[in-house]
């Protein structure tokens, strides 16, 4: 058997939607800074000194390139402006690789002053203690509690770790449906009257919008992604949250119940023809950017990625929250990426770090018209330029009934253990049950190994 399109897992591609704002003005001196949704002044805050020597910052990056140019274009240009004895070398690394990279150079004691994580990868990086704590002050709050306070309830709690808080958000993604306007209405259909609501509903639309020349599939109604283990994870964990069940218990396997059952039933009775796909690591979006597909689940930011691969798509899509097993109990999965800092750096290089990242993400309008990245910070879903963004309402709710996926120091093994039983099933037609008990088996192995 031979797995599709598989790369190692993603630090990925939101969201809760509203990028962080840095509380406070950029600057060497610590000043009154406004609350992030624009209210009244807090008092200021000490900050460490800024070094005045020469300082080369590196950071590493998850590859999305929206993302890279925002960086590249506005913000590390902005930063040199800020801070002329600073050279920010950023650099794009696809997933695959970054990962390999981030914990091979971390462990050796080198490595990046300042990385992307996803959030499912942090409790690896909290138990090797490779991460520096944040330092609220860089943002405008006088602690961790504040900075925690500062942002919607309990949407931090994957980047904290025994009460202390090391990573903030540049984005968190829960999944909504998107559709293909022209193409709904090629098929007779309307996206917003015939939007579904539940997976069944998706599995008709989905027959009503495929298209075949002879046995080729030429359009797809919808269709799960097979570009790497993450995504195969990441939806595998919102079947079961729908379905009632955990993926994991007390770190152990819990998908090969009922739950993960129905979950990967549904998964085999959605799939149409995995391997008729433009669809890459790089370029996850690529079949509904170009209209191969009708329908395809995305983060807010999706958007912005679809549009760029092809612009006619602009004002040619509606979202609509994600389908569900049972929609009078919706669920979802929830994931970020994160900013964090190298503990093992100079205390110089870290306040720098620090600083860099407040700079970076204290201007949640320019990432969402950008980037369509969202931030959970309080406030930012109720200024004047929150409500110009498209279907935010919809982003926000499916955020609000999201939880992030299983927490475990072996989440590498747990994402490779759920993929393989995806292509079991999908691709060697082996029952779902087998294939999960064989999952859990293998997980509970690869583990006793660690």
């Amino acid at each position: 058997m031979k797995p599709l399109h598989r790369t190692i897992p993603l630090l990925f591609c939101l969201t809760a939607a509203l990028l962080l704002v840095a509380a406070c003005e950029r600057g060497d001196a610590p000043r009154p800074t406004a609350s992030p949704a624009g209210g009244a002044a807090t008092a200021p805050v000490a900050r460490a000194p800024y070094p005045t020597k020469e300082i080369t910052l590196h950071v590493w990056d998850t590859a999305e390139q929206t993302k890279a140019e925002l960086y590249r274009t506005v913000l590390i240009p902005e930063y040199k402006k800020l801070h002329p004895n600073v050279t920010v070398d950023y650099q794009s690394i696809s997933t695959a690789d970054l990962l390999q990279k981030l914990l091979a150079t971390l462990t050796a004691g080198t490595g990046p002053e300042v990385f992307t994580l996803g959030d499912w990868f942090l409790p690896t990086y909290f138990d090797k203690k490779l991460l520096d704590p944040v330092s609220p002050e860089a943002f405008g709050y006088k602690s961790h509690a504040d900075m925690i306070d500062g942002y919607i309830a309990g949407l931090l709690g994957p980047q904290t770790n025994n009460g202390v808080l090391y990573a903030v958000p540049i984005q968190m993604n829960a999944f909504s449906l998107f559709m293909n306007n022209r193409l709904f209405k090629e098929a007779g259909l309307d996206p917003q009257k015939d939007a579904p609501q539940s997976w069944e509903d998706v599995a008709q639309l989905s027959k009503k919008l495929t298209k075949r020349q002879g046995d080729r599939v030429v359009q797809k109604g919808f269709e799960l992604r097979y570009t790497g283990d993450n995504w195969l994870a990441q939806m595998f964990h919102t079947f079961v949250y729908q379905a009632g069940g955990d993926v994991l218990r007390d770190g152990k396997p819990a998908f090969n119940n009922a739950a993960g059952l129905k979950a990967l039933s549904l998964w085999k009775s959605l799939t149409l023809a995995p391997k008729v796909t433009q669809n890459t690591a790089a370029s996850p979006y690529q079949d509904f950017a170009v209209e191969q597909d009708a329908m395809s689940f995305a983060g807010p930011n999706g958007g912005a990625v679809i549009e760029k691969i092809n612009p006619k798509m602009a004002g040619n899509y509606t979202v609509v929250s994600l389908p569900q097993i049972n929609p009078a109990q919706p669920k979802t999965m929830m994931y970020s990426f994160n900013l964090v800092v190298n503990t093992r750096i100079a205390p110089e290089l870290k306040t720098v770090a620090w600083d860099f990242i407040a700079h970076a993400i204290k201007q949640p309008t320019v990432w969402m018209q950008r980037t369509r990245m969202i931030n959970p910070v309080k406030g930012w879903t109720d200024t004047a330029e929150a409500k110009q963004v498209p279907y935010l309402s919809v982003f926000i709710h499916d955020l609000s009934i999201a939880r992030p996926m299983a927490r475990s120091q072996h989440f590498v093994e747990l994402q490779s253990a759920i993929a393989r039983a995806v292509d079991r099933v999908v691709l060697d037609n082996v029952e779902p049950k087998q294939s999960l008990d064989q999952a859990a088996a293998d997980y509970t192995r690869a583990i006793a190994n660690k």
